[in-house]
């Protein structure tokens, strides 16, 4: 009997053995939705980021990406995401906002004047951030900003006085840009991002809001005539994962994912940052006027977007939360 339990032992302990194994020498691989186009330095970078995982995992970690919105928008991609067909995605800020409203702070219109304004305050919350974010069943992996966005238009404009009578695109999802419209006094059209373009092209609608770089990406530059030489935001974006599909990875993979995509995050963030910087000049070097407001129309676009942003106080974020991010943009000046 008791070499019976003995023999049990050892086969259970082979069997364990073997599992692990293979478990160590599964493949897993994770499906990334995301609108950048092809091209694009999202994927440049992220694609760099997919080669260092898939060799320091010694091939058992591989990275696919879906771009250009091909499996949709943010919203589609976080379904998609809930019931498993996709495991990760670069999200907009209209997109994390979806799942942890208060990441909208990191886009306060007209409010930020520079990237050190913005590091400052997400160094702040990120873990914050990242906490709410699992609670929502999903894991913040990585930061990665789009670089500031300006107000695009086919009429020239130079302060808030100057909107009344455009015809303004918003994203369908994107409440803060809504409500800064409505600050202003108007109407925006909704629409989807892939019916940008063509609406402009009809004068469905006449100014946009946009990273000088995707102005350029999307083409929607040839379509208009100025850029407000003001950033309307700071573009937020962020590499997020499916808690669920997370857990299922060997712990070292976890690590391994935990200690990469935040270093390829703030490499995209920078090199963002600096093309979108050089974007402008190309912009203008292609025929469209960059309009610079001066202090008092200045003025009257932090107002504008200050009113919006209060009145969201209690929908996206807290009061408490609005005036500690004032105050830190305030001291990082």
């Amino acid at each position: 009997m008791r070499r019976f339990w003995t023999w049990m032992l050892v086969a259970i302990g082979v069997w364990c053995g073997v599992a692990a194994a293979a478990d160590a020498e599964e493949t897993h691989v994770i499906k990334v939705a995301t609108v950048a186009p092809e091209g694009s330095v999202w994927l440049k970078v992220m694609r760099k980021m997919a080669d260092d995982l898939k060799q320091s995992s010694g091939g058992r970690l591989e990275v696919k990406f879906f771009a250009g919105g091909v499996l949709g928008d943010d919203k589609v991609v976080l379904d998609k995401m809930r019931f498993g067909q996709v495991q990760a995605a670069g999200l907009t800020g209209v997109g994390l906002g979806e799942l942890v409203p208060e990441v909208r702070v990191m886009e306060m219109p007209f409010q930020y004047t520079s990237y050190r304004q913005v590091d400052c305050v997400l160094e702040s919350l990120y873990d914050e951030f990242a906490r709410k974010f699992e609670e929502k069943g999903f894991v913040l992996l990585g930061w990665s900003d789009q670089g500031f966005v300006y107000v695009f238009s086919k009429n020239r404009i130079q302060s808030p006085t100057d909107m009344k009578g455009a015809k303004p695109w918003v994203w369908e999802a994107d409440v803060l840009a809504k409500a800064v419209f409505k600050a202003i006094g108007l109407n925006p059209v909704p629409l989807a991002l892939q019916d940008v373009f063509t609406s402009l092209q009809t004068g469905l609608i006449d100014t946009v809001y946009i990273s000088p770089v995707a102005a350029i990406a999307l083409q929607w530059y040839t379509k208009v005539s100025y850029m407000v030489d003001m950033p309307i935001a700071n573009g937020s974006g962020a590499i997020v994962m499916s808690k669920a599909a997370f857990d299922k990875l060997p712990a070292d993979l976890q690590a391994l994912l935990r200690d990469r995509v935040p270093k390829y995050a703030k490499k995209l963030s920078q090199a963002t940052r600096q093309l979108n910087d050089r974007s402008i000049q190309v912009l203008a070097e292609k025929g469209i006027t960059v309009l610079k407001p001066d202090a008092g129309q200045v003025g009257g676009f932090q107002a504008k977007g200050l009113e919006a942003a209060r009145s969201l106080q209690g929908q996206l974020f807290s009061r408490e939360l609005l005036d500690r991010v004032l105050a830190r943009i305030a001291k990082c000046k």
